[in-house]
C-alpha cells in the first residue's frame, strides 16, 4: 500500500499517517466483503477477457466494492499504471479508448492476490476489401452487394454494357457519380466511402432490367463494458 499512497498522494504533506489508516480500511473492507456478484463470490472483471478493434472504447463499471483498473500484469511489474491506473468505486466509472493493436493486461491493486485480472486483445482494423461484380447476359452477378465504407466494387464485363450511377435514365443525376462503358473482359472499380445504397444500372439493357444495387455501411467504434464486482 506504500506504493499507492506514494503515486497518488506523496505531494501531500502532514497526512500521509490519516490517509495510511484510510487505506488501510479501504483494503481490509474490500477483502472482507461477502457480496456474491464477483465471479463465485470473489473479486472479479467481468468479462475478463474481451476482443475489441483498434478505435474502440472499454467502459470499466464499477457495480460493488472499492477497485482500481491499473495496466500491468501485477504490482510487479516495472510498467504498472504507465497506460492507466485508476480508482474504481461502486457507481463509478472508467472508459479508454484503445488506438493501436497489442495485448493490454491490467488489475485490481487491492485484489491483486485473489486473481483480479483482465486482458484486452485489440486487433488491427480490416484492410479495405474489394467486391467482385460481373455481368452476366443482361445482368449483373450479384446484382445487390453489402460492403463498409472504405471498401470496393469491381465489375467485370462479359460482353458491351455500361455501369451507369442512377436509378435509370430519368435519373435526374442519372451518371453523376459514375458512367463506365464496358466492352468484354474490361474491367470498372470504384471506392466507396460514404454511407448509403447507391443504384447502378447498364445503359443498353435498362429495358432488361439490367440493374444493381450497393449498400455502403458505416463502420463505427464500439463500447464494450466490464463490470467490476467484489
Amino acid at each position: 500500500m506504500r506504493g499507492i499512497l506514494k503515486n497518488h498522494y506523496g505531494r501531500v504533506s502532514g497526512v500521509v499517517s490519516i490517509l495510511a489508516i484510510g487505506v488501510l480500511a479501504f483494503s481490509q473492507g474490500c477483502s472482507n466483503s461477502k457480496s456474491p456478484t464477483g465471479s463465485g463470490g470473489s473479486p472479479a472483471f467481468t468479462p475478463k477477457a474481451l476482443q475489441i478493434t483498434v478505435g474502440d472504447t472499454v467502459k470499466w463499471v464499477g457495480v460493488s466494492g472499492s477497485h482500481t483498473v491499473t495496466s500491468g500484469t501485477g504490482a510487479s511489474d516495472p510498467t504498472v499504471g504507465q497506460l492507466f491506473d485508476q480508482v474504481l468505486g461502486a457507481g463509478q466509472t472508467f472508459s479508454r479508448v484503445f488506438s493501436s493493436a497489442g495485448v493490454v493486461s491490467y488489475f485490481c491493486r487491492p485484489h491483486e492476490s485473489m486473481g483480479m485480472t483482465g486482458t484486452v486483445t485489440i486487433s488491427a482494423v480490416a484492410a479495405p476489401k474489394t467486391v467482385q461484380v460481373s455481368t452476366s447476359g443482361a445482368s449483373f452477378s450479384p446484382a445487390n452487394v453489402s460492403i463498409n465504407a472504405g471498401d470496393a466494387v469491381k465489375w467485370t464485363s462479359s460482353g458491351s454494357h455500361t455501369v451507369t450511377s442512377g436509378t435509370g435514365a430519368a435519373d435526374p443525376s442519372v451518371g453523376a457519380l459514375f458512367d463506365e462503358a464496358l466492352s468484354v473482359g474490361q474491367t470498372f472499380q470504384f471506392t466507396f466511402t460514404v454511407p448509403g445504397v447507391y443504384h447502378y444500372f447498364c445503359r443498353p439493357h435498362e429495358g432488361s432490367g439490367m440493374k444493381g444495387t450497393v449498400t455502403v455501411t458505416a463502420v463505427k467504434p464500439k463500447t464494450v463494458v466490464v463490470n467490476a464486482t467484489s
